[in-house]
């Protein structure tokens, strides 16, 4: 149908435009040539009284003739045009019809751009459906995404160590897990073992997925780990490094990837009155009424291709004294770019924090920590997972 009545408005753009011509050359050339020749037999006023006739006629009659001519020849066809276009601008393509397929480009200037605007109307009408199509899918496979990530997240999160028996084996403690995505390489875990319990925090290569996926590896291989340590966090973070780099085959020469972590564990013995750290590219900030003390852990990260097989990571035994309290965090927390000049967070501003709120509620110390750390990254993204541990002793 469309095609029938694009061939009909063809053929009357052209009868148009050529009985246009016609009548021009018949009423402004062709009459008044003959009706002269009739007149000039009558004599020279006859002839001169049609001319100024004529003339008159001409002068009367040329403004409604040049409107009804534009409107024929132009205005109709531009109004048809911006139809076209307003049609367009509003999205609405239903009305656009499709140009003939064998259009070859002739007739006048109306004729090929109200073709050419048939020919966009459609293109942008087509591309709008592939676009549509392909949004459809993309919004699909997104929500799937959406909803694998947070089952992973559920997975993720059951691995990790039950809060309420933190709070049995640390009554004054805070917590801040914070992931930058919906999975992450960020976690922390603790565990009875003789007369204490082990605690730290880990950070694994990456973050998101690939990050979330180590961070289930090192939870199994954590208790292993523990069974061949002997109560030292030393001995566990070496027994991590080299069930790590086996796990991942990264103890050979040909390895393929080049993952691991950076952890800060402590052992804490109240019976004893004894705190031993170590670390693994991690440290440790002890507090108490003189200031703030950075109790730094080994340079050496946990299964990397480039860490030793057989690196002997170092204990710091801390004796148990008066009110102390101990923090361990992730590099994401440091990291983190923010403020007006755009600057990490650095670890100053972090001890400097701790140092001030040695009186404050360790409850009331996590919100303003959180608070500072948000107000500072402001405006920036979010570069890596976060998580601090901090907890009061004696």
């Amino acid at each position: 149908m469309s095609w029938a009545v694009s061939i009909f408005r063809h053929m009357l753009d052209w009868r148009v435009e050529r009985k246009v011509t016609l009548l021009l050359l018949l009423s402004v050339v062709a009459v008044p040539l003959v009706l002269l020749v009739m007149l000039h037999s009558q004599g020279a006023q006859a002839t001169m009284n049609f001319l100024v006739g004529l003339l008159t006629a001409s002068i009367i009659l040329f403004v409604p003739l040049s409107k009804w001519m534009s409107h024929v020849i132009a205005l109709r066809n531009i109004r048809e045009i911006n139809d076209q276009c307003t049609q367009i601008k509003q999205g609405d393509y239903a009305n656009v019809e499709l140009p003939l397929n064998d259009f070859d480009g002739s007739g006048h200037d109306f004729v090929r751009l109200k073709r050419n605007m048939y020919w966009m109307g459609h293109a942008i009408a087509t591309r709008e459906k592939r676009l549509q199509s392909a949004m459809t899918r993309l919004a699909a496979s997104q929500r799937q995404i959406g909803e694998s990530l947070d089952y992973a997240r559920l997975i993720q999160t059951s691995f990790l160590p039950d809060a309420a028996k933190l709070d049995d084996l640390l009554p004054g403690h805070f917590l801040i897990w914070s992931q930058r995505d919906a999975v992450g390489g960020d976690s922390y875990w603790f565990r009875k073992w003789g007369g204490g319990f082990f605690v730290g925090v880990m950070d694994c290569t990456g973050h998101g997925v690939p990050g979330a996926f180590m961070t289930l590896i090192v939870h199994s291989l954590l208790e292993k780990a523990v069974a061949e340590a002997d109560g030292s966090p030393a001995a566990v973070l070496g027994s991590m490094n080299r069930l790590i780099k086996k796990a991942l085959r990264q103890n050979r020469k040909d390895a393929v990837s080049d993952d691991g972590m950076d952890c800060a564990l402590c052992y804490v013995n109240p019976d004893a009155g004894r705190l031993t750290f170590a670390g693994a590219r991690n440290s440790l900030f002890r507090v108490d009424a003189d200031g703030v003390e950075v109790i730094k852990g080994d340079r050496c990260g946990l299964g990397y291709v480039r860490s030793p097989e057989d690196y002997r990571f170092s204990d710091t035994s801390i004796h148990l004294t008066g009110k102390q309290r101990f923090y361990m965090a992730t590099d994401g927390l440091s990291d983190q770019v923010g403020g007006e000049k755009r600057l990490p967070f650095g670890k100053r501003r972090f001890m400097r924090f701790v140092n001030d709120g040695f009186r404050t509620p360790m409850n009331v110390q996590r919100e303003e920590l959180l608070h500072l750390f948000e107000e500072y990254q402001g405006g920036e993204t979010r570069r890596d997972d976060v998580t601090v541990l901090g907890f009061e002793l004696g």
